[in-house]
């Protein structure tokens, strides 16, 4: 058995950010985003769960997102305007898509249907959202990057508006009797 006797005192401090974490020194978002994208993983702090047989699955968070916070990037396999147009075609009866389109040096498309490991996917649209959705370039690649637009707290559902009202779940039908 070992014993060790202190001969001096030892002045132990603890600075803010050990004390509260919720303190501690901010990485910046586009930072933190492009550790994340070149990495290639999805970052720490959010489960996929099942809501329902009409939504399916959502992305919740396990831990604490500032405001302005990087939090997941949208992956897929990079393809045309026209294949995704026939990929749509052949989808609309399983009523499930994973494309997002956007421009970056002309039209780009990500489909993430064969990516069903990454959870940006599952992020589901509201117009009411905590999360936006932007376009980043790091090292001349584009990168499609989720975002809080305010304090998202442990438990919270991750959502964006993916800004296309002709959604099936957007439109209002009206009953006329």
């Amino acid at each position: 058995m070992f014993c060790f006797i202190m001969t001096k005192p030892v002045q132990i401090s603890l600075n803010k950010e050990a004390v509260n974490p919720m303190k501690a020194k901010r990485i910046r978002p586009d930072e933190d985003a492009k550790f994340w994208c070149q990495a290639g993983l999805d970052k720490d702090g959010f489960e996929k769960r099942f809501i329902n047989n009409t939504i399916g699955f959502g992305v919740f968070t396990t831990a604490f997102f500032q405001k302005g916070a990087f939090l997941l990037e949208y992956v897929g396999n990079r393809i045309s305007e026209k294949e995704a147009e026939i990929r749509e075609r052949k989808r609309r009866k399983k009523k499930h898509s994973y494309m997002f389109h956007f421009k970056w040096n002309g039209k780009h498309v990500v489909d993430a249907t064969d990516v069903p490991e990454r959870m940006c996917r599952y992020v589901n649209d509201d117009k009411k959202a905590n999360a936006t959705m932007k376009l980043k370039v790091f090292n001349n690649y584009p990168r499609l990057c989720l975002f809080a637009l305010q304090d998202i707290h442990i438990g919270e559902e991750i959502r964006y508006d993916y800004g296309d009202e002709n959604v099936p779940w957007r439109q209002h039908f009206h009953v006329i009797l």
